[in-house]
């Protein structure tokens, strides 16, 4: 199944969350929490460009939280780090991973919306 096309926007100096309920082909929402079950975010200037937050290495920015039901898949990012952004748009693609099968399951652009009050 193709990636779905999604658009974000990210709020410079604000706390960051994407929540997402990913279901099956029968529309049945996906234990996250199973065994061998994980997700994987990078956002990029362009695709194969300089990597700007992830969740995966030695210091992500992006954070993951999995859950069994409901908004299984929640990507989030602190204020500090949404303060510490400086790009105009930027591209994102969100990945899971099912022991050794990865499934792309969003992808698109990302923009970030500039802080005016600090």
């Amino acid at each position: 199944m193709a990636a779905g096309k999604y658009d974000i926007t990210i709020e410079q100096g604000a706390t960051f969350n994407l929540q997402i309920s990913y279901k099956d082909s029968n529309d049945s929402v996906i234990d996250m929490t199973a065994s061998g079950r994980s997700v994987r975010m990078s956002i990029k200037e362009v695709a194969g460009g300089t990597l700007i937050a992830s969740t995966e290495g030695s210091s992500p920015t992006l954070t993951k939280t999995l859950a069994a039901s409901g908004n299984n898949i929640i990507i989030g990012m602190t204020a500090t780090n949404t303060t510490a952004l400086n790009f105009e748009t930027a591209v994102y693609d969100l990945e899971s991973v099912n022991n050794s099968t990865v499934d792309r399951i969003l992808e698109g652009k990302v923009r970030l919306s500039k802080e005016v009050t600090t």
